[in-house]
């Protein structure tokens, strides 16, 4: 039997005298034909949101049923469909305002006394500025208290809105800058609930409100009685 030529080589496991060919060395990877892939996009910002609060909301009557946004209110559970006007608690909030400042005033009294007294102890009565420190401490309280709790109810808008009323306690609010919107709302609500067969559906443009914020209600004038709470004109 004749050597084999070591020159040719075969792979295992076939038969014949195929020339053994090696694999290629290793090297880098060979890169993406396109190139790198982009950074991910964030996704678009939910649509009907704006810069200034308000937000779309679907208003619709279908089926004898009114939709406010994802709430649902059966027609012949309304009571009523009104208008308002709600301004914020300006006034509240400036004699908050009023009150605070009087007690800190009184501190900074009772405090710049007591400083004086524990001076001119000490000092023989020569010091003349011992008490600006606490009335300068009051200054700086009542300018950061007028900064974070009155200055905000002050530049709150007033606002015009539509309120649904049913029979239980649940109410839908929305409210606009102006009033057109919640008149001509309350329009289509009103034909809605008269007229069985009416329907509608509508995109509005509301304004999110904290009803904490504002003085929201109805005012009532009470006559005569005992004991009751009211506004008599």
């Amino acid at each position: 039997m004749q050597p084999t030529d070591p020159t040719h080589r075969t792979d295992s496991g076939r038969t014949g005298h195929i020339p053994y060919v090696p694999p290629p060395p290793g090297g880098p990877p060979t890169p993406p034909p396109f190139g790198p892939l982009p950074p991910a996009v964030p996704p678009p910002p939910a649509p009907g949101a704006s810069a200034d609060g308000s937000a779309s909301i679907r208003v619709a009557v279908t089926n004898r049923i009114l939709w406010v946004g994802q709430a649902a209110y059966p027609l012949a559970n309304v009571a009523r469909v009104g208008t308002t006007l709600i301004v914020p608690g300006r006034r509240r909030a400036l004699l908050r305002l009023l009150g605070f400042t009087l007690a800190v005033i009184v501190l900074a009294y009772v405090s710049s006394l007591a400083t004086r007294s524990s001076s001119s102890l000490y000092d023989g009565g020569s010091s003349s500025d011992s008490g600006a420190g606490p009335v300068l401490g009051a200054v700086i309280t009542v300018a950061v208290y007028f900064l974070i709790f009155t200055w905000p109810v002050l530049r709150r808008p007033d606002l015009h809105v539509l309120t649904v009323d049913t029979a239980g306690p649940p109410t839908a609010v929305l409210a606009w800058r102006i009033p057109q919107p919640a008149f001509e709302l309350q329009a289509t609500i009103t034909r809605a609930i008269e007229n069985p067969q009416a329907e509608f559906q509508q995109i509005v443009q509301s304004i999110s409100v904290d009803l904490r914020q504002y003085q929201f209600g109805d005012s009532v004038n009470i006559y005569g009685g005992q004991g009751n709470t009211g506004v008599s004109k």
